[in-house]
């Protein structure tokens, strides 16, 4: 009976120290994601927004053309910044999903991302 306490205690050590290398390589990755970005555009370029791996908006670019027609149309120009800034938010969710599933193989661990 001992032994078999012993040997759960050394595997209970082994998944501890398994559980401890992810978290470190997950922080890792989560630093990555500060360096990486994703743009997206919308109305033929006329907004570019770029966004980093941890979600936040890091360059917001409207062209000369958008800004003029803007002046009579202020609805479109919302609905195009708003319209970059959900496709770049989708494409940072979908780039950080796939470097946080190369840490955990895939496992789903709620609240990560």
């Amino acid at each position: 009976m001992v032994r078999k306490l012993k040997s759960k205690s050394a595997g209970s050590s082994n998944i501890l120290k398994q559980a401890q290398e992810m978290q470190a390589r997950m922080i890792a990755v989560q630093e990555e994601l500060k360096s990486k970005t994703v743009e997206a555009s919308v109305g033929g370029g006329a907004v570019l927004i770029q966004v980093n791996g941890q979600k936040e908006v890091i360059s917001v670019k409207l062209s000369e053309d958008i800004i003029k027609e803007a002046q009579d149309d202020k609805e479109m120009l919302e609905d195009l910044i708003l319209s970059a800034v959900s496709e770049a938010m989708r494409q940072a969710e979908e780039l950080a999903e796939k470097e946080m599933n190369a840490v955990t193989g895939g496992i789903n661990i709620p609240g990560l991302i």
